[in-house]
């Protein structure tokens, strides 16, 4: 099992809550797709501030099919990408996450990344 050894409740509640959503979306048949985007879209997950803490929320509202951000260019790892910046409309539906316990913050934003890189490939089964 993959697992985060500095905070293992933190990791499980964060994985178990990526886990949810990526299957909620799956099984309601709204996977999603984003010309700037290789491959279908289940969660888009990225690191945000919320009143000082860092959080990995879903960029990707499956209601309405689209990613909540706005789009913009940066280089990595020598070549252009496209990434997006969270819209005030995800920071809300985090706010709800955070709010209803679903999930837990962290002091900065590399163990945040530290632990998003962990989980993803398991929850989505890659």
């Amino acid at each position: 099992m993959i697992e985060n050894k500095n905070n293992e409740a933190r990791f499980q509640k964060n994985k178990s809550f990526a886990q949810k959503y990526h299957d909620d979306v799956v099984s309601s048949g709204r996977i999603g797709s984003d010309p700037n985007v290789s491959g279908d879209i289940t969660m888009f997950l990225t690191g945000v501030e919320i009143d000082g803490k860092e959080y990995v929320i879903p960029l990707y509202n499956p209601m309405t099919g689209k990613i909540e951000g706005d789009p913009y260019q940066m280089e990595r790892d020598g070549e252009m990408k496209t990434f997006y910046k969270p819209t005030r409309e995800a920071i809300e539906r985090a706010r709800g996450y955070i709010r209803d316990g679903l999930i837990v913050g962290y002091e900065n934003p590399q163990d945040a990344e530290s632990d998003r890189a962990l989980y993803y490939d398991q929850v989505v089964g890659k």
